[in-house]
């Protein structure tokens, strides 16, 4: 995904930590292996590569995305070649 994620919605379809399924809320930061997400209750860390994610983009599509595949600096991941 070569889209800029703060600021996007996201919710956690699926982890390897329970604790985190159903975290829904707005990203407002990354790192190479973590997402913050913002909800009303606080913030979460949740970490990229053992989650899966659905974010909805500006448009309003949703899109579902291995965290895996996202596990890389924000700026790397932007401006990588696909």
């Amino acid at each position: 995904m070569r889209h800029e994620l703060i600021g996007l919605k996201a919710r956690v379809e699926n982890s390897s930590d329970p604790t985190l399924l159903g975290i829904c809320g707005t990203i407002i930061d990354e790192t190479r292996d973590m997402l913050v997400i913002e909800q009303a209750e606080g913030t979460k860390i949740v970490p990229k590569g053992s989650s899966k994610f659905m974010f909805t983009l500006p448009g309003g599509e949703e899109v579902e995305i291995e965290g895996a595949k996202l596990v890389r600096r924000p700026e790397e991941r932007v401006k990588r070649r696909r």
